[in-house]
Parts: structure tokens; C-alpha cells; sequence
């Protein structure tokens, strides 16, 4: 990826972010005359991204959501700031920009982080993902409202009205009862999703000028800095006594789904372009429910197989909707990688 590359939106942790912004797409046309080793990484991504809520599934069961996401954001920092020292690459912003990042920061990393982890408390992995997913339809949302360039377009519409009714589907009977702690859950994921759609459109303006590498370690390094006082005031001393399966599923978590992810997703969009780049969006729930069936025994239900199809079918209407005047606007993925 050359040095100039500019993005104008961000997505996610995925980790993964984290998640994709908006673009016209249809997987059928999207597929074709994708080489082998591009084929590979993007399957390989949407594997890392998806497989991170696994991790934090397995993670949270020995530790606390703040000690999770702080320790996701060194890992994952480390990382990064890694590759930025084998391109040699020195970041060089001005003062004023670092506010600006703080505030990035908080939307897009520090508070959906802690939202997830502490969401897979009380539900299964797999369906964190799967209503993680619904970041494009925040995206929309925010992007219509705040951005002149954009507008729903009937198709678009559509597309949001299914994936709503995707979340209410997956939910089940149980989604006015806030006193359930699942419910609560999963209100907590698609509160992180939301930020993840806010923070896509806020950071427009920031990678506009900045490199999107140098900007994601920034981004993971304030947001460790930001959390500390906090965990340092409601935890004491972070405990990271874990067992070993906790502590390879942090340093997985933290050094691939939060570092090394971006940097292909980057080079996804680099290579292949944001459209084909984007069908990791479509993985990342797929990979979640598999893993959490297969490894944590999570059962998959009619409402969570019906609830995931309708939110997919939604995300592909909303992002085969795109606006006519904004489909110029290319795309990338904020640090957290998706999740």
C-alpha cells in the first residue's frame, strides 16, 4: 500500500472491527477475478474478525470486560505500531489533532469494546456477532444525517427496515423486557454497532489527511491511555491472572483482530478495492456462529438462523443502495476490527 492512500470513511473488529462502511455491492459480480492470494486474506480476515468474539467469549469468563478491552488495545497497539516501524513510517500530527482522535477514540474503540465484552457476559458469541453485523445500518443512518452527500434511497430503506426487523427477529418475544440481563446483552452489542456507525462517519474527516495505519495506532494507544484511570478506579490493579487458553485467546484477540486484521483489510482496499474488500462483512457473522456452535457448544436457533439472515439480507440491500452521489467515497476499517 503506497504511502498516500487516503480513505474517506472508517468501519471495524472487528476485533474487527469493525466493521465496513457503505458501498455499492452485489456478491455475485463482486466475486469474479479476485486472484488466489487476495481470495486468502479476505477469507482469512473475515476468519480473525469473526473468530474474536470467540475470544472474548473465553476471555471474560476469567476477567472483567475492562480488563478485556485494555488489554486488546496494548496487544493491538504493539502490533500496529509493529508495522509502522518496519515501513519506517513516523506519524507527525498536530496538536490539534489529538483531540480529535480522543474523541474518535472514545466512539469507535474504547466504549464498544467494553460494550461487547461486556454483552458476552450474558449471551452467546455467535450472536454477538451476528448483531455486531449491523454496523452498516448505523452507518447509514448517521451518514444521512449529518453528511449532505448522502441520503437513504429507497433501496437503502428497505435495507434498514429488514435489518431492524432482523435484530427484533433474533431478539425474540424478550426485547421489551430490559430487566432480562441477555436482552440487556444484546442491546449492548447493537449499542456498540451503533458506535461503530458514528465513529464511521466522524473519521471521515480525519482520513481524509492522515494515514489510516498511523491513525489505528493511535487510535488503539490513546484509547489504552483513556481506559486506564478508569479500570485503575473500578478494578484496582487489573487482574490478568488467566489460564492459558484465556491468555492466548487475549494476545489472538489483541495482536490479530486488532492489529495485524487492519493491516490486511488495508491492503485488501489497497489492492482488490473497498467493494470486494467488503464482503468480509459477510463472513465475520457466519465464521462467529460456526465457532461459537462448534467450540463453546452455543446452540443455533430458528430466531438467531432467521434473525442473522434477515440482518445479512439488509446490510446487502443497504449496501447495494448506495447513493448515486456518494458512490465515489472509498472505504476502510477503524482499528477495532469489526467487533
Amino acid at each position: 500500500m503506497t504511502q498516500e492512500t487516503r480513505f474517506d470513511t472508517v468501519d471495524t473488529e472487528g476485533d474487527h472491527s469493525s466493521a465496513v462502511a457503505l458501498r455499492t455491492l452485489w456478491l455475485p459480480s463482486a466475486l469474479p477475478n479476485v486472484r488466489p492470494k487476495a481470495l486468502l486474506a479476505l477469507l482469512a480476515l473475515g476468519a480473525t474478525w469473526g473468530a474474536s468474539f470467540l475470544f472474548i467469549k473465553v476471555i471474560v469468563e476469567e476477567t472483567s470486560p475492562l480488563e478485556v478491552a485494555q488489554g486488546r488495545m496494548f496487544f493491538g497497539a504493539l502490533a500496529v505500531g509493529a508495522v509502522l516501524a518496519v515501513r519506517r513510517t513516523r506519524p507527525r500530527w498536530e496538536r490539534s489533532l489529538w483531540a480529535k482522535v480522543a474523541v474518535w477514540t472514545l466512539v469507535t474503540v474504547v466504549i464498544p469494546f467494553i460494550l461487547i465484552a461486556w454483552a458476552e457476559q450474558h449471551i452467546a458469541s455467535g450472536t454477538a456477532s451476528v448483531l455486531n453485523s449491523t454496523m452498516p445500518l448505523f452507518t447509514t443512518l448517521f451518514a444521512a444525517a449529518f453528511l449532505i452527500e448522502e441520503q437513504i434511497t429507497p433501496v437503502r430503506g428497505v435495507g434498514l427496515v429488514v435489518g431492524f426487523l432482523g435484530v427484533m427477529v433474533l431478539t425474540g418475544g424478550d426485547v421489551y423486557n430490559i430487566r432480562d440481563s441477555s436482552v440487556l446483552g444484546q442491546f449492548a452489542v447493537v449499542g456498540a454497532a451503533a458506535c461503530y456507525g458514528m465513529g464511521s462517519v466522524y473519521g471521515r474527516t480525519l482520513l481524509r489527511r492522515e494515514d489510516p495505519l498511523a491513525l489505528s495506532a493511535g487510535q488503539l494507544l490513546v484509547g489504552s491511555l483513556l481506559l486506564l484511570p478508569l479500570l485503575l478506579a473500578v478494578r484496582g490493579v487489573p487482574d490478568y491472572s488467566l489460564s492459558v487458553e484465556a491468555w492466548l485467546s487475549l494476545l489472538a484477540l489483541g495482536i490479530l483482530g486488532s492489529g495485524f486484521a487492519f493491516v490486511v483489510y488495508l491492503w485488501l482496499v489497497d489492492n482488490v478495492g473497498s467493494v470486494r474488500s467488503s464482503l468480509v462483512t459477510y463472513i465475520m457473522p457466519v465464521v462467529g456462529l460456526f465457532l461459537g456452535w462448534a467450540v463453546l457448544d452455543e446452540s443455533i436457533g430458528v430466531n438467531t438462523t432467521l434473525g442473522a439472515a434477515l440482518i445479512i439480507a439488509g446490510v446487502a440491500a443497504v449496501m447495494r443502495g448506495q447513493a448515486p452521489s456518494s458512490q465515489r467515497l472509498p472505504v476502510a476499517a477503524d482499528a477495532s476490527g469489526a467487533d
